[in-house]
């Protein structure tokens, strides 16, 4: 999951936890959460035993939206297949798309 600055500035003040601990830049220069091993699994490095999210009240802009994600390619939004209940959101794709699109936007500023 990609974030943007202000997700990661909230979550370290919330969690006490260094940007560091819980997101890397990617060879692009985004700031992206890392994930764990969990039972022979990546998982998010915010998901608990129970597979909930541990900050669910504080979660990255982008973890309101998914398993809708934008589609860089095709400059539109997709339920992202890698999420085991992404069928059971393709109805809310037109609902959430222009609000993805503005966080595109805030994270790359362009489309």
């Amino acid at each position: 999951m990609l974030l943007l600055k202000t997700d990661s500035t909230r979550i370290s003040h919330s969690t006490g936890f260094s940007i560091s601990d819980f997101s890397f830049l990617t060879d692009d220069n985004q700031r992206m959460l890392r994930n764990k091993l969990a039972k022979e699994k990546k998982v998010c490095f915010f998901l608990d035993l129970k597979g909930n999210c541990s900050i669910y009240d504080i979660r990255p802009e982008g973890c309101s939206y998914y398993p809708i994600i934008w589609d860089l390619t095709n400059h539109q939004a997709v339920s992202d297949d890698y999420c085991p209940h992404y069928q059971q959101f393709i109805e809310k794709i037109e609902y959430i798309g222009s609000d993805l699109e503005l966080f595109v936007l805030k994270l790359y500023g362009y489309l």
